[in-house]
């Protein structure tokens, strides 16, 4: 999957993905192609985001463009289940294309749903406005 980033502005790194602000309001996680996804870069993650929402006394949601990843253990699925804070990460929008994406973010979603809402989308778009209206209510 291709994550066009024009206009986007970089707000950090972590061993396996790139950190964008879309919108104020609107975060994005772009794993590096072929990303493998653990309990540590996980972690890293949340921690970047938070350290950023918190900085800048923002809630936002946050798009994962979760095609890129090709693995994903426990470890990571347990992170992204309770380390989350729903005052600052408002919801997830995971964004896929292809049938392994979607079999990946079905499975996290059943397993180890976070504790914001999180829906699934084929194009950036309408996670955008998903995640504006998710703002908006809460």
């Amino acid at each position: 999957m291709t994550v066009s980033t024009d206009g986007w502005k970089h707000i950090g790194s972590t061993d396996n993905a790139e950190f964008y602000e879309v919108e104020p309001e609107i975060l994005a996680v772009v794993p590096h192609e072929r990303s493998v996804d653990d309990e540590t870069t996980a972690r890293q993650s949340i921690e970047l985001q938070l350290e950023y929402l918190r900085r800048h006394d923002r809630r936002a949601g946050v798009i994962v463009f979760v095609d890129r990843v090709v693995d994903q253990d426990a470890g990571a699925r347990s992170i992204y289940r309770t380390a989350p804070d729903p005052t600052r990460q408002v919801c997830f929008a995971l964004v896929s294309e292809d049938r392994f994406g979607k079999a990946v973010a079905s499975i996290f979603m059943k397993l180890s749903p976070p504790k914001s809402p999180t829906k699934m989308f084929e194009d950036v778009e309408r996670a955008k406005a998903w995640i504006r209206s998710m703002v908006a209510k809460r």
